[in-house]
């Protein structure tokens, strides 16, 4: 079993924030949480405690990304004025 620390769950929120931030408007805030906190499980345990915050914003983002190439891009329409 692993133990969570406190500063591994800031660390969490911080990348996080920083990814709902870097895509908000391009994928929904559930999408985005989901995407972090199942890339933390895959991290635990397969690294150094102190490597946590890097590789789960750099595994976190690159999973984010291949989300929005394999979505079909969404097109707004901006009503005409009468």
């Amino acid at each position: 079993m692993t133990v969570r620390s406190h500063l591994a769950d800031d660390v969490v929120e911080e990348v996080g924030v920083w990814l709902a931030g870097e895509f908000a408007g391009r994928l929904p805030a559930g999408e985005i949480d989901r995407v972090v906190k199942a890339t933390r499980l895959d991290l635990e345990s397969s690294i150094a405690p102190e490597e946590l915050g890097e590789m789960l914003h750099r595994l976190g983002r690159a999973r984010l990304q291949r989300i929005l190439e394999l979505s079909p891009v969404a097109k707004m329409r901006i009503p005409q004025a009468r």
